[in-house]
């Protein structure tokens, strides 16, 4: 098997909520077997819905300052930090800042981006 590129301005933007935004970079549909990951953008002041996973979460924030909260606590993502989310633990990400934030997320294994899949494209 050989290396697979994936050209950024090729993926497709995904309409996640109202300001938030998704690229799905590698999956099982396109060469990735144990993990999918892609980006999330949030536009100022927005946030995704509240949602819980089956599988460990892992965000990075790739621009900007995010936040994840939980039911128990709220953590503050500065750019270039990780947060490792466990199965099963409910959550959203914010932005409250006035600028768009962008972060990576990866999903061990698999699963969670098959929903992603049946979001609108954004043209």
């Amino acid at each position: 098997m050989k290396p697979i590129v994936v050209e950024n301005d090729k993926i497709e933007l995904r309409k996640l909520g109202e300001g938030c935004s998704c690229k799905i970079i590698f999956d099982s549909l396109n060469g990735a077997n144990n993990f999918s990951i892609g980006t999330v953008i949030i536009e100022p002041n927005q946030r995704t819905g509240e949602h819980t996973r089956d599988v460990e979460e892992l965000i990075f924030a790739l621009k900007g300052q995010t936040y994840v909260i939980t039911e128990d606590a709220e953590y503050k993502l500065e750019q270039g930090d990780s947060i490792l989310i466990p199965a099963g633990i409910k959550h959203y990400h914010a932005n409250k800042s006035n600028e768009t934030i962008e972060q990576i997320y990866l999903f061990a294994p698999q699963g969670p981006e098959k929903s992603l899949r049946d979001l609108e494209i954004i043209k």
